[in-house]
This record gives C-alpha cells, sequence and structure tokens, in this order.
C-alpha cells in the first residue's frame, strides 16, 4: 500500500487499552464502556463518506492484555477491510516486535507502527519514536515521530509562566516548524504523533481543526487522535462535533500535491539538528515561525552533498549556530555566498574578517562587508533565540519581505511555499487563538501574479483580485469577511498555462 496521502486515525480500543488505562488517573467506567464499544465493527459507520481511510489500532505493548487484544480485533479489522479502511497495529512499550508482525500479517492488517525499531522487516513496519531518536535514513514507507505539542495559544497568567514568551505576550504552540526541519531530511511521508491536552477543559472542534493545520501546512499529516469526552459522543451517535474535523480531513486530503512544494523564504538556517545544536536552533526555528519570518531548513549533510554545489540558491541570509564551526568545504560554500551579497548570521568562533559596517541599530552582532555581501558575528556566545530571530529580521530588513499580513487579530505563523516546476505559489494562514476572527485582513504579497485564488475549509474556492497597495511596491488582497476559519490558502497561480 502506498502511504503518500492516507489519512490515519488512533483507534484505541478493546483489552489493551483497558488494561493500559486502568492504573491511570481519571480512569472510570465511562471511559472503559467507551474503550469497549470502539472495538465494536459497528462503530465505523461514523467513517463513512470521510476522507479517514486508514485507523490505527493498539496491537501490543508487551502486556498480558496483547494476545485478547489481537484475538477480539479480529472482527473489527473484517469490517474495516470491506470498508476499505486500511489497518495498522500500533506496537510500544515491551512488546516482541517480530511477534507483534507474525500476529499482524496473521491478521490481515496494513502495516505495523513500531516504536524504536530501525531495522527492515519484510511486511511494512512504520518507523515510530519520539524527536530525539528519530531513525532519519529510515527506508520505512512511512516514518511517525512522537514528542510534540498540541498547537494553540497559552495565556501566561501573571508573572514568570512557562507558557508566556520573554514579553508576555501569548505563546503559540506549533509543530510547524519542526515538521518542516523533518521533511527537509525524510524521504518517507511524515505522520506526527500527539494527543490531545488531558485535564478537564474539552477541545473544541476548532482546536482539532487547528491541530490537522498545524501539520499539513507544514508538509506533515497528523495521526488524528480524539479526546476521551468526544470519543464517548462518537459512541452514542453524536456526529456534530466530528463534521468539522472529517471536513479538514478531507480538505488537505484533496490537495496531495501541497506537500510537494518548497519553502519560499529567503532566510536559509543550517545545522546538523542534533543535541544541544537542536536546541538552540530549533528553537530559532521555532521563533522565527513564530514572528512570520519565512525560512528554509537546511541540513548539513544535504549541504555537503556533491550533487548540491551551492545549496543557497534564492536565499539572502544564512544562520550558522552550530557550536562546531563547518567542515572547511561547507565554509567555503558559506563564505562564496556572502561574498556574492549574502548575509551571514553566525556566533564569534566564524572569525571577523571584513570591513566594519555597523547598521543603523543597536545589536549583538559587529557587521563586516565580505565582498558584495555582510558578516554578522555575535560578540557572545548565541544564546538567546528570541533575539537572534528578531535581529535577523532586522538585519535582512523589511525591503526584503515577501508577505505581510494585515489586520490579523490573533496570533498565527505562514508559510509560503512554490510547486517544484516553480508555475504555483502557495500562501497559508494559521491563526491559533480560539473565539476570534481569521477574517477581516489584508495580505501584502511582493510578486504580483497573473491569478490568485482563496481556499477555505468551509467554503469553495473564490477568485481573488489584486490591489496595488499604497504603502510598498507589490499588491494587497482583501480578504472577505466570511473568512472565519483558522486557515486559508491563497493559491497563485505564477506563470500563465498552456492551453
Amino acid at each position: 500500500m502506498q502511504f503518500e496521502n492516507v489519512v490515519p486515525l488512533r483507534w484505541p480500543s478493546g483489552p489493551l487499552e483497558i488494561a493500559r488505562r486502568e492504573k491511570g488517573e481519571g480512569f472510570n467506567s465511562q471511559i472503559r464502556q467507551t474503550l469497549e464499544r470502539w472495538h465494536d465493527p459497528a462503530m465505523l459507520e461514523f467513517l463513512k463518506d470521510t476522507a479517514i481511510d486508514c485507523i490505527v489500532i493498539s496491537w501490543a505493548a508487551g502486556l498480558a492484555a496483547d494476545a485478547e487484544q489481537q484475538r477480539t480485533a479480529a472482527p473489527l479489522i473484517e469490517a474495516a477491510r470491506q470498508r476499505n479502511l486500511a489497518v495498522v497495529g500500533w506496537v510500544d512499550g515491551t512488546a516482541d516486535h517480530n511477534a507483534a508482525i507474525a500476529a499482524a500479517k496473521a491478521a490481515g492488517l496494513t502495516a505495523v507502527a513500531i516504536r524504536g525499531m530501525h531495522g527492515s522487516s519484510d511486511f511494512p513496519a512504520i518507523t515510530w519514536s519520539d524527536r530525539a531518536d528519530v531513525a532519519w535514513d529510515s527506508t520505512a514507507p512511512v516514518v511517525a515521530i512522537g514528542g510534540n505539542v498540541w498547537p494553540g495559544v497559552s495565556l501566561a497568567s501573571g508573572g514568570a509562566d512557562a507558557s508566556a514568551g520573554p514579553t508576555g505576550v501569548p505563546w503559540l504552540d506549533s509543530n510547524g516548524w519542526y515538521i518542516q526541519m523533518a521533511r527537509a531530511r525524510l524521504k518517507a511521508p511524515l505522520w506526527v504523533v500527539f494527543d490531545p491536552p488531558a485535564g478537564p477543559a474539552v477541545p473544541s472542534p476548532q482546536s482539532y481543526v487547528k491541530a490537522i493545520c498545524d501539520s499539513e501546512a507544514a508538509g506533515g499529516r497528523w495521526v488524528i487522535s480524539l479526546d476521551d469526552n468526544l470519543r464517548s459522543g462518537l459512541a452514542a451517535g453524536n456526529t456534530a462535533a466530528w463534521k468539522d474535523i472529517a471536513s479538514a480531513a478531507a480538505f488537505f486530503k484533496d490537495h496531495p500535491d501541497w506537500k510537494s512544494y518548497r519553502s519560499l523564504g529567503l532566510v536559509g538556517v543550517i545545522s546538523n539538528f542534533a543535541g544541544s545544536d537542536f536546541d538552540l536552533t530549533g528553537e530559532i526555528l521555532n521563533l522565527m515561525a513564530r514572528r512570520d519570518l519565512l525560512f528554509r531548513v537546511i541540513w548539513k549533510s544535504q549541504a555537503m552533498a556533491q550533487a548540491m554545489p551551492q545549496p543557497f540558491t534564492g536565499l539572502k541570509a544564512l544562520i550558522y549556530a552550530d557550536a562546531a564551526m563547518p567542515e572547511q568545504p561547507l565554509r567555503r560554500k558559506i563564505t562564496d555566498f556572502v561574498e556574492q551579497g549574502g548575509l551571514l548570521i553566525t556566533g564569534p568562533a566564524w572569525g571577523k574578517a571584513g570591513t566594519p559596517a555597523p547598521p543603523d541599530f543597536q545589536t549583538q552582532f559587529d557587521v563586516l562587508a565580505v565582498g558584495k555581501g555582510r558578516l554578522a558575528v555575535a560578540r557572545n556566545a548565541i544564546d538567546d533565540p528570541y533575539q537572534l530571530a528578531g535581529e535577523t529580521q532586522l538585519l535582512l530588513s523589511h525591503r526584503n519581505d515577501l508577505v505581510k499580513i494585515y489586520n490579523s487579530p490573533s496570533s498565527g505563523c505562514t508559510r509560503y511555499t512554490a510547486s517544484p516546476d516553480g508555475k504555483t505559489a502557495l500562501l497559508q494562514c494559521l491563526s491559533y487563538a480560539d473565539g476570534r476572527r481569521a477574517g477581516l485582513r489584508t495580505i501584502w504579497v511582493r510578486d504580483r501574479h497573473p491569478s490568485t485564488r482563496l481556499w477555505t475549509i468551509e467554503a469553495p474556492p473564490v477568485t481573488l483580485d489584486a490591489h496595488t497597495s499604497e504603502d510598498y511596491a507589490g499588491v494587497e488582497y482583501h480578504l472577505p469577511a466570511n473568512a472565519t476559519q483558522a486557515y486559508l490558502a491563497l493559491e497563485f497561480e505564477r506563470q500563465r498555462r498552456e492551453a
């Protein structure tokens, strides 16, 4: 089976899930009943006429309940196959991988997803791990990565708060930056694994839509996971809250080509994205995304590849914040980029060869002219990703902005990408705060395009007219007031297509 455009739904049910959860906090008779009812093949009915074409069932965890789980799941598996649904067995804990695979083959599963599996198998095996243990060079049909956050805005409650940014403004939780980083390295499709937040607060249908959009806009696919209350409601026949989730899943399944698009960002971030370098550079990506500072992820291994003699084509600036300086061949490529007119932002270990060219604002960097470009070297070790993201925007200058979002009432992120053939560009805007309109926006784009369509999840696409900007070169698009979803996309035709 090809997994490129499969839409998976986590399907916790049966004896194994009951055994896993019954000793945990908050387990009660209602949760037990829901887990039992979801083991009934009749529950699959709410998936009818939706984009969900894969259920991910609990399969093995190294518990005594594993055998009973696999035996009693047989009717569910058969009913799913009759509905043309793929069935993936979820394997974690201390389960024996070989035994789990053998049982999956015998039961007719489509594949297994095994936590920590790095080898190969003659049965489709999805590699599943947390962020610290990703098998980047895996040849699995899918790579699933856990350790992610529930997307949304966390409000500070006064004083020091882990959810507040350095300025005390609402903090945005998003997996988008990480997905972009992972997608730049992986060859296989990426499944993003995370669950709704536990606690008394019940996630709204719109928060689920945002969770889907946060993954999809960055090129990943969320393994949709529902909270206990929503699953209990579905077991009772209440599908009202499910409809928005199903609509969002269908929207992105209908646009599979968007995942092949690549960033048009003008700032390249180079790193090995490992250990302490990941801690720093990952947070730089996170904060750049939060500022809508468009970037392109460049792994050191890719920049060093012989097939990529100049990996920085189209960029205006590079950030190199790894502790160790690059090997000489990569340093030469970066230096060539600067001498030809680019900007390099880096730490003090790089050195300060060049002619002083201080900017007209205070900065933590010594800025030097090198050839046709500039070198910005930090006076001290780079340890403040927030400050670096802000100063990158200043050093690059707003003259190089590709996109501006006006009248946006809530925190969000923007992704600006282009199709592999360069004929189509896509601007995706996400608004994360609950209870606020995402409409009444104006979007400025530097480049004028022959035609533009506005896509939203809740309505058919509409053509937008470009308006001359009064303040900047470029054009503005005035969005209709009824564009109320957390997500919208502007699809630009960059070149007239032949009839």
